[in-house]
């Protein structure tokens, strides 16, 4: 399959093969390419399989005046050279939409509500190593991490949010008769003007308020605290910590993480929530190993290529891991 359209990144490239293959433009020769192209990577089959999973919602509301107009776009766009037909346009929408994540799909297919109308009950979620931003029905914002998922009713009496998993960031609109409600876990924040942060995961609840303060409620309605601006709470179980929020929070909202004196294993943990491909820590000693610095998320963040340079440890890829280990293995290249 030979066409003009410059695919450059794979969000590109699974779109490319996904409208394509709809089309009546499609060959023997065509299922061979896209077959070589999916075994090639692992991203490239999360590329196309994001693809098909974005057309099924997008066709959701296919007929709303959004999704139209986004379409009209496209084909309007015509051919841009002799062998670009419209579906390479569609195509390129179309990664824009998937390159964003189901989130920023919702968000721009739906667009902006009307005053006075009420936020119908919405599902907001990324993928790994994904970060999104939507403005909600009354104005506030909300910034999902990596592998994160929210679900949001402002149908009722109280502006109704449910934190699924992951973490999110919240900056509230000022609105006292209509409480700012997030349920996570069995654990309820409530807040009326104010930015914070929730974090789920493996059921501990991290709740860390940069301006303002919130209140931290069981679901019984018992209070557990409340959280002022530059104070965090780390819930598990019954227990609850509160301490100071530290330079880590929000920082993920910029692609950063800091690591103040973590063990290499809770860096790793950390780390591999933004990637697609997994690291690995082969030996406990070297799991113990102290890490500290500013690190970029994502694939090439820098991490493993400085470890071996602070660290006695060697770094190397095999297949879909990455695996770190003591310096005294056999040490191949350290590639992020």
């Amino acid at each position: 399959m030979k066409t003009d359209l410059p695919v450059t990144h794979p969000d590109e490239r699974a779109a490319e093969f996904f409208l394509q293959r709809r089309s009546g433009d499609w060959t023997e020769g065509d299922e061979r390419d896209l077959a070589a192209w999916l075994d090639a990577s692992v991203l490239h089959r999360e590329c196309f399989e994001s693809v098909e999973r974005m057309w099924d919602e997008v066709g959701l509301c296919a007929g709303s005046p959004g999704v139209r107009e986004l379409r009209a776009e496209a084909l309007a766009a015509g051919p841009v050279r002799r062998r670009w037909p419209r579906w390479a346009a569609l195509a390129a929408t179309l990664a824009l939409v998937v390159g964003g994540g189901a989130l920023g799909a919702l968000a721009l297919l739906d667009g902006p509500l009307s005053p006075g109308r009420e936020a119908p009950a919405q599902v907001y979620r990324t993928a790994v190593g994904e970060r999104a931003t939507v403005t909600l029905a009354d104005g506030s914002r909300l910034l999902l991490n990596t592998s994160s998922e929210v679900k949001v009713d402002f149908s009722g009496r109280r502006r109704g949010l449910q934190l699924v998993s992951g973490e999110a960031w919240f900056d509230v609109a000022k609105d006292p008769s209509r409480p700012f409600v997030v349920k996570a876990g069995d654990h309820t924040v409530t807040a009326v003007g104010t930015s914070f942060d929730v974090r789920m995961e493996k059921g501990a609840l991290r709740v860390a308020v940069v301006e303002g303060r919130v209140a931290l409620d069981a679901l019984d309605g018992q209070r557990i605290s409340e959280v002022r601006a530059g104070e965090r709470i780390d819930v598990e179980g019954r227990a609850a910590v509160l301490r100071p929020a530290g330079p880590w929070a929000g920082d993920w909202r910029e692609g950063r993480i800091e690591f103040a004196s973590a063990t290499l294993t809770e860096a790793v943990a950390e780390m591999n929530r933004y990637r697609r491909i997994p690291i690995v820590v082969t030996d406990p000693k070297v799991g113990r190993m102290r890490v500290s610095g500013v690190f970029y998320t994502g694939e090439s963040s820098g991490f493993l290529t400085a470890l071996p340079l602070t660290h006695p440890v060697s770094v190397r890829t095999e297949g879909e891991v990455v695996r770190i280990g003591p310096a005294t293995e056999k040490k191949t290249s350290s590639l992020d």
